[in-house]
Parts: structure tokens; C-alpha cells; sequence
């Protein structure tokens, strides 16, 4: 007992602390001794307690490293304080003393090995092989140790602790993926309806021409809608009175509702093409059938043409759409300059003027959506008007598929990865000869 120092301890008072310098170890005799772990971030967590008859810091008397963990007192205690330099000291009087506390230590030190092994080593592998089974059963429900994990979850250690955050990282996982399918389904569903609207769309475009029209008149057209459904919409066909009508048009906004004005313009304009025979005038009438129930306040840009194969003349008019163009033979190009009077479906009032001109022979008529002039590259560089010329330019324009696939080239290799921004569409309309 010479050897040993006396130590009292406080309700609350710490003994060491972690990363404390180590130099003795301590015999408990009277009160409880609480073990915590103390982690940047993640608090503290008691690992074990120690009670009258237990010692604790062995490793001390025989290496000096920072201790491990923190010890206070739970109550009252009592305890005797034996450091390495006073080992010593008995090693060199008390042999046999010595001898007989080296092998204590060694039991208690296969004590700690032994709790180590059974209650966190195994628990812990018990934990992270359990981990391993919830990846592998993709974060289902089955398939891993899950009332095993419940069990050491109850622990409050810092195994229970890891038992604890795996019981709430499953949960949650199983509460993402289960609204995760939801929200995939409620997607797919969207898509598919989508898909069904672009098929709707599809069937509203023209037919291609029979081979007797062709011989009457060179018409070429391309859509590529944005999303599977579009806003732009074309059509091309005869009318009774021999003429060749053509519309290039481009709703506001995208997505179910821009194609749902879609149809509603297309099937007033295909309707209304068959009786009248002005340009203005039809405009007007489907202007003021979208303006009755425009809830959506959705608008639709409009470029309509009338074209006698006869004569070569033409007659427009523009609802805010893009000039149409004239293109020569040798693939020099003209605006149809003129007045553009407001989109369609936005003032009920409101003129559209019809304008004339005269396509000579082997001119082709270029008529398209903003959509061309407006794509974009990855640095947000639009195409622009200048850039319709340039790839028309120079070499002789046979036919109008032509004329279409050279500015559908053009527009393409522009945007190159760049995801499309918005509906592409164009017509070409040429004079035989």
C-alpha cells in the first residue's frame, strides 16, 4: 500500500481526459467509473462503466501513450493511483509483489481483449455484414439482418450508436426509393402521354404529295419537335380551286398545352383554307376563333401562303412570324419584307394585311419557324438569319428537299451537342418550271 497514492473523486469530475498523457494506472475501490468516447461532430458516447474491485488504465505502467478515452466519475468514488515509476520501485524491493501484479494485468488485459472481441468487434462485424446485405438487397425491407441490427440498436454504446444510424439510413433509404418509384411512375405516365400527344401531333402534318401533285408543285417540309410534344406546326395541300396552300406556325410555350393550341390552330386553318381565299382573311377568322376561349392566354405566330402553279404568284400574310424568303435558282436569297401584324389569339381586332408577289420560275419559297434562326450551340450562339444565307449560297438549288436539307444541315452541325431549345421547323415551296 506504500506504493499506491489515494485518489476521491466528485459526482461528475473527470479522471483523465482523452489524449491526456498516461503514467499510472487505478484500483477502484468504492463507487462507479463511467468510460466515454468523446468525437469531434458526433458528441459522446458512453463505451462502459467500472465499478469497486475493476482498475482501469493498465497499459500505463508499461508504455506512455495519450489515453484513449475519458473517465469520470458517475458518483462518489474512491480509488488507489499506482504510476510506472512506482512499479518500478516495487520490481526492484517486492519481486514477487511485482510478479504477482504483472500478472493481474495480463488478466485484466485479456479481459479487455476479450470484451473487445464480444462486445464490439462482433457486434460490429454482426453490423457491417448487415450493411453489406441492405446494399445487396438493393435497400429493401428483406434480404439483411434487420431485427439484428434492431437488437444492437438498443445498446447505448457507440455500437448501438452505428446500430442507431444504420436503423435510420435504411428507413429513410426505403422512404426515398418508395417515393423515388412513385415519382418515376407519376414521370412515365407524364411521357407516356406525351408520347401519345406527339402521335397526334404527327397525324395532323400533311400526307406527302401524291406523284401527280408533285408534277404541279415542289414541297418539301421538316418538324423536329423539341419534347415529344411541339408547338410548331405546317401544312401543305391543294385547294379546290387549283391553288396550293401552305402555313408555317409556332405557339408559345411548350409542353401538352402549347401542342393542345397546336391542334385546335391547325384544325381551324386546314378547316377555314378550303373556303376562303385571302390570306388576311383566313388569319382573321382563325385569329378570332383562338381569341374566344384562350383561358391559357397562349398565342400562336403564323405565316400563311396561298400559291397559284399557273402564274407563280403568291399571296401572304404574316402573324408575327419570321420573314418568309425567296430563293433563286443559283441560292441568292430575299426577305419577303411587309407588314407583320400581331401572333393569333391575342387581340381580337386585330388586321392582317395581304401581301403579293410573283415566284419565277425555279425560285423557291422558304417559309420557317423561329426555332431555325434561333438555335443555339453550346455557348448560347443563336444561328441567326445571315447564317440561312450562308449555307444557301453558292452551287444551284435543284429541288426544294434541297433547299430544306441544306438549313436543317446547317441548323444541326450549329447546335452539335447542345440540347435543343426549342421547335425546329421549315417548308420549301418551288416553281417548276
Amino acid at each position: 500500500m506504500e506504493s499506491l497514492e489515494a485518489v476521491s473523486l466528485t459526482p461528475g469530475e473527470v479522471l483523465f481526459r482523452e489524449s491526456d498523457a498516461a503514467d499510472a494506472m487505478f484500483l477502484i475501490e468504492s463507487g462507479v467509473l463511467a468510460v466515454v468516447l468523446e468525437v469531434e461532430g458526433a458528441g459522446r458516447s458512453e463505451l462502459r462503466r467500472l465499478g469497486a474491485g475493476q482498475s482501469l488504465g493498465e497499459m500505463a505502467l508499461y508504455r506512455s501513450e495519450p489515453r484513449t478515452a475519458t473517465v469520470e466519475a458517475v458518483g462518489e468514488v474512491k480509488l488507489w493511483r499506482l504510476t510506472a515509476a512506482k512499479l518500478r520501485e516495487v520490481e526492484a524491493r517486492h519481486p514477487h509483489l511485482a510478479i504477482a501484479l504483472h500478472r493481474h494485468v495480463a488478466s485484466l488485459l485479456a479481459e479487455r481483449v476479450s470484451f473487445s472481441n464480444v462486445e464490439l468487434k462482433q457486434p460490429l462485424a454482426r453490423l457491417a455484414h448487415a450493411l453489406r446485405g441492405l446494399a445487396t438487397s438493393d435497400f429493401s425491407g428483406t434480404g439483411w439482418d434487420r431485427s439484428g441490427v434492431a437488437q444492437e440498436a438498443r445498446r447505448s454504446d457507440e455500437v448501438g450508436a452505428v446500430a442507431q444510424a444504420m436503423e435510420f439510413l435504411a428507413t429513410h433509404l426505403q422512404e426515398h426509393i418508395a417515393a423515388l418509384r412513385q415519382q418515376t411512375a407519376a414521370r412515365e405516365a407524364i411521357e407516356s402521354e406525351l408520347r401519345i400527344a406527339g402521335e397526334i401531333q404527327s397525324s395532323l402534318l400533311p400526307p406527302p404529295l401524291s406523284a401527280a401533285e408533285r408534277q404541279r408543285v415542289d414541297f418539301s417540309a421538316f418538324i423536329k419537335p423539341a419534347r415529344e410534344a411541339g408547338g410548331d406546326l405546317y401544312d401543305g395541300f391543294f385547294l379546290p380551286d387549283g391553288r396550293f396552300f401552305t402555313l408555317v406556325g409556332d405557339v408559345s410555350g411548350k409542353g401538352v398545352s402549347a401542342a393542345v393550341f397546336m391542334a385546335l390552330a391547325a384544325m381551324a386553318v386546314r378547316t377555314l383554307a378550303r373556303k376562303l381565299s385571302d390570306p388576311g382573311e383566313l388569319l382573321a377568322q382563325v385569329n378570332l376563333l383562338l381569341c374566344e376561349r384562350n383561358e391559357t392566354l397562349q398565342f400562336v405566330t403564323a405565316c400563311a401562303v396561298f400559291f397559284d402553279p399557273a402564274n407563280g404568284e403568291l399571296t401572304w400574310a404574316n402573324a408575327g412570324h419570321p420573314l418568309a424568303a425567296v430563293i433563286s435558282a443559283t441560292g441568292s436569297l430575299t426577305w419577303l419584307e411587309g407588314p407583320r401584324a400581331a401572333p393569333l389569339g391575342v387581340f381580337e381586332e386585330t388586321q392582317f394585311v395581304t401581301q403579293r408577289h410573283v415566284l419565277a420560275s425555279h425560285e423557291t419559297l422558304l417559309v420557317y419557324s423561329d426555332g431555325v434562326s434561333e438555335s443555339m450551340d453550346a455557348q448560347s450562339t443563336l444561328f441567326g438569319s445571315e447564317r440561312i444565307q450562308e449555307c444557301l449560297a453558292g452551287g444551284t438549288i435543284t429541288d426544294s428537299a434541297q433547299t430544306v436539307e441544306r438549313v436543317v444541315a446547317a441548323v444541326l452541325a450549329h447546335q452539335a451537342d447542345a440540347p435543343q431549345a426549342d421547335d425546329i421547323t421549315l417548308v420549301a415551296l418551288r416553281r417548276m418550271p
